[in-house]
């Protein structure tokens, strides 16, 4: 009986552990933000060879271009291009927010095949990116066990919306690997352990589960979009990019150019908007002369320096340009993805838990 001292302590020390846990192991992202939609990104890997037709095909994207923006990979890379086994492929996906949780849009569905179970398409079709439990509750199956050929089921892929400390982010759902630990996986990316703990309602001390997904904050970069544009928001992490406008602008990051959206129009002919016979004129706004992407060989009493041309959005048959002063940045790093934005107090806190359950254990 003795030991009945510790019992209380145990418990209150080791709930948070407990709850961390389960918290990780239900594959939801939080969304909880103002805006409802956007664009987030899913990191794929298949355990067999397989192509970018075919993974464009699994995930229902609409044009190959947009995998290829996603993974920097040049314009002319085939479909046919071969993935290797294990290799992660970053792939765009429409997030939606709704009662505090992010899911993709109804556009991702699978077709159940012979000897499918919805355990064997979470795990092994879709990498580990959903639980068999969330594409049960999400297409309302009472038995997860009953599923008949042909049926099609939505894939409901975890994604976020939400602004990171008022920061733009692209939320990356990265399906954690046997042996990883949160410091790694930060490190991976640019960011740190505290901040993916927070992000994903866990303890810097828990144990990752393998074959999870975790929700990684990608820093994106600035852009000039406005809130009216029908690409709202866009936002791009570093070493991607991506057509907007009907095909008429690209867009991309490149975190060596200080953070900021870079956007010209492209070598498209004819837009993918039917409506649209041509792409319109990207003039610059109170700039004579001066087309998107353009910058002023000299600076105005009113600007730190030269100016460009910024892409500013669209709508049905407009380009909206506006004139950027392209000052230096001093508070954006030249480097790296994402520093820490939670306190010191936060991480004190941690540090208390971890201590209190190894004194425990040694006790």
């Amino acid at each position: 009986m003795e030991t009945s001292r510790y019992t209380l302590p145990l418990l209150l020390v080791s709930l948070p552990f407990f709850l961390s846990l389960s918290a990780q192991m239900t594959g939801d992202f939080k969304c909880s933000g103002s805006t409802s939609t956007c664009m987030s990104l899913v990191g794929y890997s298949s355990k067999n060879p397989t192509t970018l037709r075919n993974i464009q095909t699994l995930f229902a994207v609409k044009n190959l271009r947009s995998i290829l923006g996603a993974n920097n990979l040049p314009l002319d890379t085939t479909p046919d291009q071969r993935v290797n086994p294990d290799q992660v492929v970053r792939i765009p996906i429409h997030c939606s927010c709704s009662n505090g949780t992010g899911v993709s849009n109804r556009d991702i569905e699978y077709t159940i095949k012979k000897d499918d179970t919805l355990y064997l398409v979470a795990t092994e079709v879709f990498g580990g990116l959903v639980t068999y439990q969330k594409i049960a509750d999400m297409n309302k199956i009472p038995d997860p066990s009953k599923i008949d050929v042909g049926q099609k089921f939505w894939i409901p892929l975890p994604c976020s919306c939400d602004k990171l400390k008022d920061e733009d982010v692209v939320h990356y759902a990265h399906v954690v690997k046997e042996g990883s630990s949160l410091g790694e996986i930060a490190a991976q990316f640019g960011t740190d352990n505290m901040t993916l703990a927070q992000l994903n309602g866990i303890s810097s001390a828990v144990q990752l589960l393998a074959n999870y997904p975790l929700n990684v904050p990608l820093k994106a970069c600035s852009s000039s979009v406005r809130n009216d544009s029908l690409d709202a928001p866009l936002l791009l992490s570093n070493n991607s990019y991506a057509f907007t406008a009907n095909t008429c602008i690209k867009c991309s990051c490149d975190a060596s150019k200080n953070w900021t959206l870079s956007c010209e129009p492209s070598s498209q002919v004819k837009p993918s908007n039917s409506t649209w016979a041509t792409c319109p004129p990207s003039r610059c706004e109170g700039a004579e002369g001066l087309f998107l992407g353009n910058t002023t060989t000299t600076s105005t009493s009113s600007s730190c320096g030269p100016r460009t041309c910024a892409y500013a959005g669209y709508s049905k048959q407009t380009i909206f340009t506006v004139l950027t002063p392209t000052c230096p940045d001093s508070a954006s790093p030249g480097s790296g993805n994402y520093a820490s934005t939670f306190s010191p107090r936060f991480n004190f806190v941690l540090v208390l838990i971890q201590c209190a359950l190894l004194c425990l254990y040694l006790l």
